[in-house]
């Protein structure tokens, strides 16, 4: 293909990694795109040009070989190749946004037929990417990147009923987001009826969730059973590069670099989350945090080396029956 170069090893298998457009979703992707790069597969990472930008200086840094595929999503005026992100992208336009990075179909089927890459691991908004690999026989596996309460906790009421009982009491909504949740509900479905939960049938066999055992494990079991795949989780992958400069010199990381390593626990809400106060002392208590940092340190390895070897496994069966 002429739009990026491809630097294959006779050997290994191809994998294309198909994030949103949002950098709390590439980050991860590249992140594990790292990992796998350097446990013999070819990664390719496809994004708008505006992302793959950003990704270039943090590859320049560790010196990671990762191919980058540009997507072409289609022009609107109200959309300038800048803003083919969610970053520093206006509220207003994020429908937009979303419509045309639904409308690039079209180009990424044109990416998979010159890549024919043996595996594709997607994101949650673009259900309409692992129906174009499968139709080719490619193989498809679903990267969860926010963790697996939520995906269980929804995916229960999608199996078995809004009047159900979610069996862990301890995770529930609280009355104005039982409202948020309807308003969702009522908006996930622009390719058909299974728009979320067809991400899961979708996968093949296993399917990927940034988190660990040590943290989830109850909830990566109870997903597992709801969808009928098996759940790997990759670890937090967190990066461990400085994008600028400034911030090794910065007020919080010099307070970090005068702790012992895996005495400290970073927890992110997100960014739309806002603790009380009472939450934010139950927090800093951290009666738990030590334990939990040397189970999800010591899990680490064999959770990657678990998903090495079933994403191997899969590229290995559907090149099998591609040849017979």
């Amino acid at each position: 293909m002429s739009e990026f170069t491809m630097k294959k090893e006779e050997g290994n298998f191809n994998i294309l990694m198909f994030p949103w457009l949002a950098h709390g979703h590439i980050s991860p992707f590249l992140e594990l795109a790292k990992i796998l790069s350097k446990r013999t597969f070819n990664i390719y990472l496809c994004s708008t040009a505006v992302n793959l930008d950003s990704i270039k200086i943090s590859l320049q840094k560790d010196s990671t070989v990762i191919n980058l595929v540009p997507l072409k999503i289609p022009e609107m005026p109200q959309l300038p190749p800048l803003l083919h992100t969610t970053k520093n992208l206006p509220t207003h336009l994020l429908p937009v946004l979303f419509e045309a990075f639904q409308n690039s179909s079209s180009n990424f089927s044109d990416i998979i037929n010159s890549l024919k890459p043996d595996l594709l691991i997607y994101d949650f908004f673009q259900p309409w990417a692992p129906k174009l690999a499968l139709s080719q026989g490619i193989p498809c596996v679903y990267f969860a990147t926010s963790g697996a309460t939520t995906y269980a906790f929804f995916h229960h009421f999608h199996t078995n009923g809004i009047s159900s009982t979610f069996p862990y009491p301890e995770i529930y909504l609280l009355d104005y987001e039982k409202v948020i949740r309807a308003r969702i509900l009522e908006n996930i479905k622009p390719d058909g009826n299974d728009f979320a939960s067809g991400n899961f049938k979708m996968s093949s066999d296993i399917v990927l969730v940034k988190s660990c055992k040590g943290i989830e494990g109850k909830y990566i079991d109870y997903l597992s059973i709801l969808c009928n795949k098996k759940i790997l989780p990759t670890g937090p992958l967190i990066s461990n590069a400085d994008d600028e400069e400034e911030e090794e010199n910065s007020e919080i990381v010099q307070w970090l670099n005068g702790k012992n390593k895996y005495s400290t626990v970073y927890i992110s809400f997100g960014s739309e989350n806002f603790l009380s106060n009472e939450q934010i002392e139950e927090v800093a208590k951290g009666s738990k945090a030590r334990k939990m940092s040397e189970k999800m340190k010591n899990d680490e390895e064999q959770e990657l080396t678990q998903v090495t070897e079933q994403l191997t496994r899969l590229c290995i069966k559907y090149k099998h029956h591609k040849g017979t």
